[in-house]
């Protein structure tokens, strides 16, 4: 059918009547016209679309329809006209509804919808031809060819068959083909064939190269040439169009060279390698190939390979990390200017598509949006506008592309703003990560560092990715810190392939590990620095007035996350603040504020004044608060500067600096953007201590590095191991990166304490084999062992890592020079997929008590590096070497001290019981001091700490001083020092019964509050009362004192048991009085007694017992529970327990006031029954909100705290946040343990932070996190409530319907609301001190919304503060359409409330011309607003309203007021709508009902002038102003002496032809000119005449006979002509 007769046909349809069944209309499209068989063509990649146009809603289902239409390939637009369905409409149309949702307010309006619909089918037409059009690949074949003659012949005939079936030509699949032996011969490169004729015969005439006997298959040399020369524009590769890259490799043997590091490298250009073995060890098929094209045989080689080539979209298989990163907003920002170009933009939309198809997209799941800009951003598709993934990626494929410039910036923001945000599906609030990916080619034509560091501030990581001409800076700017592992840069589009899977797995390995490698590090610096005792840090401040507001207020919150770290005190860590610009003043010094809620206020409190940046001065000023510090503290000790400047300095820094640090001060230097590197180092006098980041918000990931440095020197004291470094040495790794490997390994060891009775290193390298480079017992310094890491070699081959463990496995033993009664470390660090399996010999070393960490780099997989380690807290996955130096004081920190459970004794009451009989001489009673201060410095010593007494016996016993005698570890050890030995006998006995005296309360004793009670004797003799010892031991265990024995050289080995109630763990002997003074070391597990602040808790276990879980797991899991009840005193006033099941059904099986005894508890869960069946997690949780009732024995009312614990082994088959949330918001601490394959982001949405969450790998492990889980739970407090506080929202509508062109500014025509709503606004912004909040006024929210008459939203503006910009916005808003005062306006509002506000008091305020529907269904739905929770709606009468008082019928919640009013007209409008939002606030937060306003007071009198302010922070320098107008010509000067000589001038453009002139003379003969190149062979010429016959030849040899012919079928007769033309023939 024509055009013309199509327009005929449309013009003729019939109007029919009847109902709306939409849902059967679209059915009836997709089975009558979407067909073959009505003319439909989609078999021949044309595009489908369907217009849907409706006026109403559907009375049957629309959704499965519209669902089965898009799934058939078709995109459909829908257009509403009237009071159509929008909710409707939008399941209807293709998503995103932005681009495929239009409505009209009528019939008549329709046909402006024409030009803009036409516009957008035509280009998504376009785009889908595009996304239809079939897909074709460069295929390059790389042949053995020292392989046999058959298995060659084979190969030609696959690759002749190939040739027949494939499509093949210019624009369709192209071939290449090569062959290689020690070098590489090319038959033919992409370009060379142009035709599939070409191709078939050239491929039928491919020979095999002969090889020299023995000569090597150097496949790695293939490899590198097929890289450097097959994959070329030059040689016809069309990637940068699109086409899909791939090589086949097809080999005999094993190459002779290493294939590793070229294998890699062709394979991270994109390129996909199918690898066939025709002889070739499947090992090193599977280095060569990109998975899963990997092939032991050449068997259907043809079908395997065609259909590799035809499959134009290969589902993307999700990776392990993928899989478990399942919950994240990522929105990519998405440059699409005119510098790209549509071919380039079409590999942009390959890249966008490869990625997201790589992620669990769902609502649930990973939310994905884009946002599109040039000169301007639009959003294509919101984080909520998609809920089917396989629609996403078709969206991708035809996504619009305009051109333009580049105006990144505005991106940024516009993503902050309009796409991270609740209302469009950003689930920031729910703890979820918040993801931007930046893709730009060029340079931004705005400033992109302070949108970009706004995002950042808002929660969301950066990575940005640049192509071609982007520009670097820009790139780093817009990036998150660290840039090396959030800017990625390739030099043109079609490396944008290359990035696909690193990028893809960076984003999975973030999503997933970040909330817990975040936490648990934090965890682990905190618990490290705890350990500092004692410290004086200051930080000095540059405030000059080049910082932004923003900056400061970041520096200030560096300062307090800083300062939470520490143990802040006088006797502890001090801190003080200094700032500078011009010149330098201290803020508060050292001694101003001694505990941490005082100096937080005071750092909030810093102001910033402006200036200069003098850095130099501010160090010298520096020097003598130093001094000042060791003054007030009397001693001195650890002195720390913190330099943060953003500038270079206008003085000179290094000579300040040199002092500073020749003063003993560490000086750490963190510059910011502007600053100058150099200088840093100066300032820091090491690389190390040099930090550089591009904004401040950049701060915070640095801190930790800083903290780390600062705090490992405590931690790594006194606690010696075995450590040993197993490096990966394969072939892929380049020369420099295995320098990188030994730098990491000097940095670890250098942060250690080596010492033959401290830490021991050893180190391994392996590949295909294992070499061992020196063991634990060879070197106990660090400089032989720099030596022996300086001397390695690296060996090349393969990664052979699971073997590489087994081997290792050795060296920890006793034979091999291992200490296995010590701590036992190993770190593994791998570039590379291990070719061996791991699991299981990382799982034997670890049952070894070896604690395995996993570093793996480049390519290494993550699944391999969790079942190496065993625990995420132990795997560090990085993107390359060059993020090893970021690990190094990380890792040193985790490694001095894996998993100890007390680092340092905390709180405990000891007494050291010393003999001072006459057998001990001075000298050895010096060594029994120098024990005493060892054993005092492993402690935290402070009056609610540690404290410490000393009782001295021999005849007698004599307390030298009580546990409350002193209050500082320095005051302990000057006591300890001035210690007299009273000599006498040995009257151990006695002593014990005198020492019981001295835990009680009035000697300082604190056992009433649960602290542990130690008494340390420490003898060297057989006590003279020996008979005597056995009571006062039993009366001090008796009163819960424990009683460590340590004997020296004579000590009597019984006695000693006997003290210590035979418990040998806290019997220590050594034979002399040298080994006591290192004997602390094994002691400090003793002293270490945690005590549970949770004395009293009700703690309810939820036990998994599904199907999954094998009854010897389930037993297990039992018995760990058994363990943790154990942990806890079991009674009706301490802690109660309660414990359920569940599966698929939750299963009650005891309430907290059931059984109060740990034995009745025990019994109970020992002898529970699995009943097997799904996990539903979500039902369990919101089923156990039960138990924490008062009726089941919570005590919760009493202030107990309330305690549940999931253990579970698997995913959840149902939503968990919301009742994760609900029981969270009941005041419960959600703890849960994760075994083997669960879901970790699942089980975060339940605790709501990363450090109740606990996993392990399997059901045997669970007994290692025992002590950590029970350590949490009793250290663990719920999050405080925020005071209650009154919040108030308040939202703006209008109405303007009368009186309105489109295209007018909102407040056209309405000169009263011009004037005076800029002053309402400012008025509302803050309501007076409400009686129950105080004085304080109340801060409010404010948001704006314009909607049109059938509810569209034309403008929208979330809720914010005062802000006179947006309200300036908001009036010069230009509206295509009016706005009308009706129930979908009122709908609209109630949705932004829902969704939007979480205030106690919710506000409409809407200026109207006048009601424009029925006043009795606008009561209806103003009843409903008032029912959704909004506080109050107020109407204000604009100029020109019809009735007045029908605006008033439709308000509620004015209270006494509501006879009033209100009029833009009536005098100060602004104030009587405070007094009405004023009178609503109190009602709703103080529940006062009533409260009278006097009349507005007369307006005062105008007050004097203020004072004068301070002066302002330096200004910004001005654009450079306009050019001034010529001034007049001035006099002429003297004539100055002659200049240089100016270079030459531009030549002048060619003159005109000049007259021809006379010939002139002949000139001589010129030479001869040299003979020319052969000229390039000429065509063939015509065939020539046949020539003469020549002589007939002599008669050659007869031959032999052949072998007899089969009889032949007898011939039809012939003709006697017939038979003599025959002779004749045969005879010529």
């Amino acid at each position: 059918m024509d055009k013309q007769s199509l327009l005929a046909a449309i013009s003729s349809f019939p109007y029919r009547t009847g109902g709306t069944e939409t849902g059967k209309a679209i059915d009836f499209l997709l089975q009558t016209y979407f067909t073959e068989e009505a003319g439909s063509r989609a078999n021949q990649r044309v595009p489908q679309i369907a217009v849907v146009i409706t006026d109403g809603d559907s009375t049957d289902d629309v959704i499965g329809p519209a669902q089965r239409l898009r799934q058939h390939g078709v995109i459909v637009f829908a257009i509403g006209v009237g009071q159509a369905n929008l909710k409707e409409l939008q399941s209807i149309a293709s998503r995103p509804a932005e681009r495929f949702l239009l409505t009209s307010t009528s019939y008549q309006a329709l046909e402006r919808l024409t030009e803009g619909l036409l516009q957008t089918v035509c280009v998504s037409m376009e785009d889908q031809r595009q996304a239809l059009a079939e897909k074709f690949a460069d295929v390059f074949f790389l042949v053995d060819s020292g392989m046999g003659a058959e298995k060659f012949t084979q190969i030609r005939n696959i690759l002749v068959r190939l040739a027949n079936q494939l499509n093949i030509g210019e624009s369709a699949h192209r071939f290449g083909l090569a062959q290689y032996g020690q070098d590489v011969k090319v038959e033919f490169l992409f370009n060379a064939l142009k035709t599939k004729e070409q191709t078939q015969t050239t491929v039928k005439r491919f020979r095999q190269q002969r090889l020299q006997p023995n000569e090597p298959r150097n496949l790695g040399n293939a490899l590198q040439y097929a890289y450097t020369n097959f994959f070329t524009s030059q040689a016809g590769s069309r990637a940068d169009q699109g086409y899909r890259q791939y090589l086949v490799v097809l080999s005999g043997k094993d190459s002779n060279d290493s294939v590793y590091k070229q294998s890699r490298l062709i394979k991270s250009d994109g390129i996909i390698v199918v690898g066939m073995s025709l002889g070739a060890s499947i090992k090193e098929m599977r280095v060569i190939a990109t998975a899963p094209y990997i092939y032991q045989t050449i068997t259907n080689a043809v079908p395997t390979l065609k259909s590799i080539f035809e499959t134009e979209e290969v589902e993307a298989a999700l990776s392990g990390d993928c899989r478990a990163a399942k919950l994240a907003d990522i929105v990519f920002i998405v440059d699409e200017s005119g510098s790209i170009g549509t071919p380039n933009f079409q590999l942009v939309r390959t890249f966008l598509h490869s990625i997201v198809s790589g992620l669990e997209v769902s609502p649930t799941k990973v939310r994905v949006g884009i946002v599109l800009y040039s000169d301007s951003p639009t959003a294509q598709v919101y984080l909520d506008s998609f809920d089917d993934k396989k629609e996403l990626l078709k969206f991708i494929k035809i996504l619009p592309y305009r051109g333009g410039g580049t105006r990144t910036g505005d991106a940024l923001k516009f993503a902050r703003e309009n796409v991270f945000i609740k209302q469009r599906g950003s689930r920031k609030d729910k703890g979820v990560q918040q993801v931007a990916v930046v893709i730009t080619d060029g340079e931004s034509q705005d400033n992109v560092s302070t949108p970009a560091a706004d995002l950042r501030r808002a929660g969301v990581k950066v990575y940005s990715v640049g192509v071609k001409d982007a520009n670097k800076g820009q790139l780093v700017e817009m990036a998150s810190h660290p840039p090396s592992k959030h800017v990625f840069i390739v030099d043109s589009f079609v490396k944008l392939k290359s990035l696909e899977q690193s990028l893809q797995k960076i984003l999975c390995v973030d999503i997933i590990r970040k909330p817990f490698l975040v936490s648990t590090r934090r965890t682990g610096i905190k618990e490290g620095c705890v350990q500092t005792d004692e410290a004086d840090i200051f930080f000095l401040i540059d405030h000059s007035g080049s910082i932004y507001p923003s900056d400061f207020s970041d520096m200030k919150k560096f300062i307090i996350e800083f300062l939470h770290t520490f143990r802040i005190g006088p006797q502890h860590v001090r801190l003080g603040v200094a700032k500078y610009a011009d010149s330098p003043n201290l803020e508060f010094d050292l001694t101003a504020h001694s505990d941490v809620k005082a100096l937080e206020k005071a750092v909030e409190e810093i102001k910033q004044v402006g200036g200069g940046t003098e850095t130099g001065r501010a160090l010298t000023f520096m020097g003598p608060q130093f001094d000042k510090a060791m003054a007030t503290r009397g001693h001195k000790v650890s002195e720390y500067l913190v330099v943060i400047t953003d500038g270079k300095s206008s003085d000179d820094v290094k000579i300040p600096a040199e002092k500073l640090r020749a003063q003993g001060v560490t000086v750490y230097a963190i510059g910011v953007k502007n600053a100058d590197q150099e200088e840093l180092q100066e300032i820091a006098g090491d690389p190390k201590r040099m930090f550089f980041v591009n904004n401040f918000d950049a701060l915070r990931p640095i801190k930790d590095d800083i903290i780390t440095d600062i705090c490992s020197a405590d931690v790594c004291k006194d606690i010696p191991g075995d450590l040993i470094f197993l490096i990966d040495s394969s072939g892929s790794i380049y020369p420099e990166d295995y320098k990188k490997m030994k730098d990491f390994m000097k940095s670890v060891i250098s942060k250690s304490v080596i010492g033959q009775n401290e830490v021991h290193v050893g180190i391994m390298q392996f590949s295909t084999i294992q070499q061992l480079a020196f063991a634990l017992n060879n070197y106990y310094t660090k400089e032989d062992m720099f030596r022996a890491i300086d001397g390695m070699q690296q060996i090349g081959g393969g990664t052979h890592t699971g073997e590489a463990i087994t081997d290792v496995s050795q060296y920890f033993d006793p034979v091999r020079g291992g200490r296995p009664d010590l701590r036992q470390r190993l770190v593994v660090i791998t570039d590379g997929e291990a070719q061996d399996e791991v699991k299981g010999p990382a799982a034997a070393l670890r049952a070894k008590g070896v604690v395995v960490y996993a570093i793996g780099v480049v390519d290494a997989n993550t699944t391999q590096l969790l079942e190496i380690s065993g625990s995420t807290d132990r795997v560090y996955a990085e993107r390359d070497f060059d993020a090893l130096k970021d690990l190094e004081s990380q890792v040193a920190l985790e490694l001095c001290d894996p998993q100890r459970e007390c680092k340092k004794t905390e709180k405990a009451d000891i007494i050291f019981l010393v003999d001072g009989s006459t057998s001990i001489t001075l000298r050895k009673f010096r060594s029994m001091q120098t024990f005493m201060e060892s054993i005092v410095n492993q402690t935290t010593v402070g009056k609610d700490l540690t404290r410490f007494g000393v009782i001295l016996y021999s005849t007698d016993p004599k307390s030298v001083f009580t546990l409350n005698k002193y209050t500082s570890k320095r005051e302990v050890l000057q006591a300890i020092a001035a210690l007299k030995s009273p000599y006498g006998d040995t009257y151990t006995s006695k002593a014990l019964g005198y020492s019981l005296q001295f835990f009680g309360a009035e000697n300082g004793g604190r056992a009433a509050l649960q602290v542990p009670q130690i008494l340390m004797v420490i003898t060297d003799g057989d006590a003279t009362d020996r008979n005597n010892l056995v009571a006062p031991s039993i009366a001090l265990r008796n009163n819960r004192i424990s009683v460590v024995s340590i004997g020296v050289e004579g000590a009597n080995r019984t006695q000693l048991e006997i003290m210590a109630g035979h418990d040998t763990s806290k019997v220590f002997y050594v034979d002399n009085f040298d080994a006591l003074e290192t004997l602390y070391k094994n002691i400090t597990e003793v002293l270490c007694q945690p005590v549970c602040e949770k004395q009293k808790a009700d703690l309810v276990f939820l036990i998994d017992q599904s199907g999954s879980i094998d009854p010897k797991d389930y037993t297990i899991m039992k018995n760990f529970t058994t363990g943790l009840v154990n942990s806890f005193t079991v009674s009706e006033d301490l802690v109660r327990v309660g414990v359920a099941q569940f599966s698929s059904s939750f299963q009650p099986e005891f309430y907290l006031n059931q059984l109060n005894t740990a034995e009745a508890v025990n019994k109970h869960i020992l002898s529970m029954q699995q009943l097997g069946g799904g996990t539903k997690i979500g039902l369990a949780l919101e089923s156990i909100k039960n138990y924490f009732e008062a009726s089941q024995g919570s005590r919760k009312s009493a202030g107990i705290s309330q305690n549940l614990v999931l253990i579970t082994d698997g995913e959840s088959e149902d939503e968990v946040e919301e009742a994760g949330d609900a029981l969270r918001a009941m005041g419960i601490e959600v703890f849960a343990i994760g075994i083997g394959d669960v879901h970790d982001l699942q089980l975060l949405q339940i605790t709501g932070t990363p450090e109740k969450l606990f996993t392990v790998q399997n059901f045997n492990s669970l007994e290692e996190i025992k002590k950590k889980v029970v350590s949490t739970i009793c250290k663990s407090k719920p999050p405080e409530d925020p005071p209650q506080s009154c919040t108030i929202d308040i939202a703006m509508g209008f109405d303007i319907t009368r009186n309105r062109a489109p295209g007018e500014a909102l407040i056209h025509g309405h000169s009263k609301l011009q004037t005076f709503l800029p002053d309402i606004v400012h008025y509302v912004s803050s309501v007076p001190g409400l009686c129950c909040v105080g004085p304080t006024p109340v801060k409010t929210n404010i948001a704006y919304r314009l909607v049109a008459r059938d509810g569209r939203i034309l403008y929208d503006y979330s809720f914010e503060g005062y802000n006179e910009d947006v309200v300036r916005k908001v009036m010069t808003t230009n509206l295509a359409e009016a706005t009308y005062f009706n129930t979908a306006l009122l709908k609209s509002f109630e949705q932004k409330f829902k969704a939007e506000s979480r205030s106690s008091v919710k506000v409409l305020v809407i200026f109207s011309d006048g009601l424009d529907e029925n006043v009795m269904s606008l009561e209806r739905e103003s009843d409903l607003l008032r029912k959704s929770g909004i506080s109050a709606l107020l109407t204000v009468a604009l100029e020109g309203v019809r009735n007045p008082a029908e605006l008033q019928m439709v308000e509620f919640g004015r209270g006494f007021g509501y006879k009033l009013p209100l009029s833009i007209s009536m005098p100060s409008v602004g104030s009587t709508i405070l007094k009405q939002i004023d009178t609503v606030s109190d009602r709703e937060c103080c529940n006062v009902m009533c409260k009278c306003s006097g009349h507005e007071g007369v307006r005062g009198s105008r007050g004097p002038p203020g004072s004068k302010g301070v002066s302002g922070q330096k200004g910004y320098p001005g654009f450079p102003g306009e050019e001034g107008v010529a001034g007049e010509r001035g006099r002429p000067g003297p004539s100055g002496p002659q200049g240089v000589q100016g270079c030459s001038g531009l030549r002048g453009s060619k003159g005109y032809r000049g007259l021809r002139g006379n010939r002139g003379e002949e000139g001589e003969d010129g030479l001869d000119g040299v003979n020319g190149e052969q000229g390039v062979t000429g065509k063939d010429g015509a065939r020539g005449e046949r020539g003469h016959p020549g002589n007939p030849g002599i008669p050659g040899i007869r031959g032999e006979a052949g072998l007899k012919g089969q009889r032949g079928l007898r011939g039809d007769p012939v003709s006697t002509n017939v038979k003599t033309r025959i002779r004749i023939r045969n005879w010529i």
